[in-house]
């Protein structure tokens, strides 16, 4: 009778410990199958005021493009080589400058000799006057002094005048950068004969970059100068300043040009722009980060996250664009958590980790 009883006991105890044992080595599986969860990162879709946009066409350009020409004549002596970069006031090109110190030094002894011969005739003039008060000469003997020292005076002043001449064109053999750029083409090579007015480089600031582009009058009055703008350039897009709204419209074409400042290195000079132009008012949209969309070849899609942590595949439409926010149009509500990192290859339906996104 007792090893009847003892039986079905043993049996209670034993199946205990194996539900407990079981228990134990499912706690860490649940852990690890947690763990397992992608991680995402998330944020929320808000109203935004943002307004309608027509993209337009626009190139890169430089603020600072010259061809700098040489304003003496002579042979050319050297040119700064394709793409030297160049500060202020540096050397890009050296006309021969024999010649014209040549007649520099010819001038400045013209000008010494002329300033020795009014000095004694200033001398004289003012001994002829003391003897005329004296009674001891001819008042014409005395104009005469006086007439040369005239003279003199008007021959040194145009020698002076020739001198400064010979020395400016003496410094100007010497072909300098107006600005900090640098050198895109050599126009003359050395050897070659320059006149004045004759190109001999091309020079371009590569680091001070603006937009052209050509707005319809219509879409002028919504933009102002210093106004943000967003551009895209090689499928990049990026934050432009208006710098300047030309206020005078093409007959044909009824549009203005519009000069839009970049920062340094967003582009190349002659690059391709889309500028984005604001077409109408600014007003409430739902608006998520560009992030956030999955661009397929059979639509664009916005990953948000319901109430059981799922990822939700919507399809969405998109419109204006305002910096890193990007209007849509789908089954989103504000406030609801978005996938702005990480859903590439997620699946409809799945759970997820969900991180707030910095």
């Amino acid at each position: 009778m007792t090893m009847k009883n003892s039986l079905p006991r043993a049996r209670a105890a034993t199946s205990a410990a194996l539900f407990l044992t079981a228990l134990a080595l499912g706690a860490p599986a649940l852990a690890q199958r947690t763990q397992e969860l992608p991680s995402v990162g998330v944020t929320w879709a808000r109203m935004v005021k943002m307004a309608p946009k027509i993209a337009l066409p626009g190139t890169v350009m430089s603020r600072n493009d010259s061809q700098l020409a040489s304003e003496v004549e002579g042979r050319v002596a050297w040119v700064a080589e394709v793409g030297t970069v160049v500060k202020a006031n540096d050397v890009v090109a050296r006309i021969d400058n024999n010649l014209a110190g040549l007649q520099l030094s010819s001038d400045k002894a013209n000008t010494a000799r002329l300033t020795a011969q009014l000095r004694f005739d200033r001398d004289q003039a003012a001994r002829m006057d003391n003897l005329f008060n004296q009674n001891a000469i001819a008042k014409s003997t005395r104009d005469q002094a006086k007439s040369t020292k005239d003279m003199d005076a008007a021959a040194l002043a145009q020698a002076e005048a020739a001198l400064k001449r010979s020395q400016y064109q003496f410094a100007r053999s010497d072909i300098r950068a107006p600005f900090p750029g640098r050198v895109v083409a050599r126009l003359i090579n050395a050897g070659e004969y320059a006149t004045a007015g004759k190109p001999v480089v091309r020079l371009v600031d590569v680091g001070s970059l603006e937009i052209s582009v050509q707005s319809p009058i219509d879409a002028a009055r919504y933009i102002a100068e210093k106004m943000p703008l967003t551009v895209e350039i090689e499928g990049r897009p990026v934050t432009a300043t208006v710098r300047a709204i030309v206020p005078v419209g093409d007959i044909a074409s009824r549009t203005i040009e519009v000069r839009l400042a970049l920062p340094a290195g967003a582009g190349l000079v002659g690059d391709a722009a889309k500028v984005f132009i604001p077409s109408a008012q600014p007003h409430n949209v739902l608006a998520v980060p560009r992030d956030a969309l999955v661009l397929r070849e059979d639509n664009t899609y916005v990953f948000k996250i319901d109430g059981k942590n799922q990822a939700q595949r919507v399809a969405v439409e998109t419109g204006s664009e305002e910096g890193p926010l990007v209007e849509i149009k789908g089954l989103i509500a504000p406030g609801e958590r978005v996938i702005v990192r990480g859903a590439e290859r997620l699946e409809a339906g799945q759970k997820v980790r969900a991180i707030q996104a910095s």
